[in-house]
């Protein structure tokens, strides 16, 4: 009884911290609703996991950590601030193409 126990104790101290690395990126899906466009979605995990992009990738340099703490509109993210840091048609999708504006803005 008592080596079923241990055994069971041994495979949970075991399997527990790969486990906690499986989880999602922190951070999860932020929604953004802007006047006047579709909503955008953007999800950490697809540019964490997905692109490589490192948390001081992007935070503080160019975002904060608090939602909302900033004033972002497509008039700045065009010249290159916010999201149009990257997505500049260089590392990126460029934000200026028309064409590019459903790939975040969603119906």
């Amino acid at each position: 009884m008592k080596k079923g126990i241990i055994v069971v104790l041994l495979i949970v101290c075991l399997v527990l911290p790969f486990s906690a690395m499986a989880q999602k990126v922190g951070g999860g899906d932020i929604k953004f609703t802007p006047k006047n466009a579709g909503p955008v979605n953007f999800s950490h995990e697809s540019h964490v996991k997905g692109k490589g992009i490192k948390c001081t990738g992007c935070h503080y340099q160019i975002f904060q950590m608090a939602q909302g703490s900033y004033k972002m509109d497509m008039n700045k993210i065009t010249k290159g601030d916010f999201c149009g840091k990257c997505h500049n048609g260089q590392k990126s999708f460029d934000v200026k193409g028309t064409d590019n504006c459903v790939k975040c803005h969603k119906p």
